[in-house]
């Protein structure tokens, strides 16, 4: 049997003994969090078993739900992933797409399959025909501006920037909980900075906690990436966790600087607060 038929079965397997809980509990007070890092192109423990390939996606659980932040850029590999993490696709409750480029959206198809269509689909406005047309029977959330889709989770809004030669809308996801925030970026493709400032205005008494995903510098110079360091700080960021498409050189940096404020979150990491 190969390796994408096995997955399929062992993902249908999994839904006939477990069937979907479509009664989920909506408390609005402050959750306790979890992220776990479920696909990604830079390693983790060598030793685990996860599949490394290109692209990001993140399980974020709380309470008795969980959102997937980003779904990868193959169905197998991510849903291969999600089983070795043992992530209850049960609790699936949404999808937040951070922007429509490939290593971040084609896992969608067997993981909506796999939860019969059932999670809300949050994808930036001008992204959304598009994703539709791959997945027509997803439940497609279309967000433009600063939208609240919990309690305490937020989308910053798409934020529009030209990318080789083409616009591409892109959205943060950010949790407060407490005094804090936390953001989590797909590519940052609009600008790292810019995204958590946008983060900034939907909680602008709260401190920034953590800023975690693809920081996008692969390009930046030395100088570049030292500045946007500096930058963090002055906005008051506390940790950082840059991962994906941030680069090597910029994590090598960011690991000089932010010392024990450097939060390693590759495949198969995870972060509770």
């Amino acid at each position: 049997m190969s390796m994408r038929r096995y997955i399929c079965v062992l993902g249908l397997s999994i839904l006939f003994f477990y069937p979907f809980n479509d009664t989920l509990s909506h408390s609005a007070e402050s959750p306790d969090y979890t992220i776990k890092i479920a696909y990604n192109n830079i390693p983790g423990d060598p030793s685990s078993e996860l599949m490394v390939a290109g692209g990001f996606s993140a399980l974020i659980e709380f309470n008795d739900r969980a959102v997937l932040f980003d779904a990868g850029g193959e169905s197998t590999v991510l849903v291969r992933n999600l089983l070795l993490l043992n992530l209850d696709l049960k609790k699936l409750d949404a999808i937040f797409i951070s922007h429509n480029h490939n290593d971040h959206v084609y896992g969608l198809p067997i993981l909506l399959g796999m939860t019969r269509y059932n999670p809300k689909v949050y994808v930036p406005l001008s992204s959304q025909d598009a994703i539709l047309e791959q997945n027509p029977r997803a439940n497609i959330v279309p967000i433009d501006k600063p939208k609240k889709l919990y309690p305490n989770i937020w989308s910053t809004g798409q934020k529009k920037v030209k990318y080789l030669n083409t616009v591409i809308s892109e959205q943060a996801l950010v949790i407060g909980k407490g005094e804090s925030i936390y953001i989590i970026t797909g590519c940052s493709h609009p600008g790292i900075v810019e995204l958590i400032e946008e983060s900034k205005k939907i909680f602008p008494e709260k401190s920034i906690m953590l800023v975690a995903g693809g920081f996008h510098l692969r390009n930046h110079t030395e100088e570049e990436i030292r500045e946007i360091s500096l930058k963090f700080k002055e906005l008051g960021v506390k940790n950082i966790g840059p991962s994906h498409c941030t680069g090597e050189n910029a994590i090598k940096i960011f690991k000089e600087e932010w010392k024990d404020n450097f939060i390693r979150l590759y495949l198969g990491d995870e972060y509770r607060f």
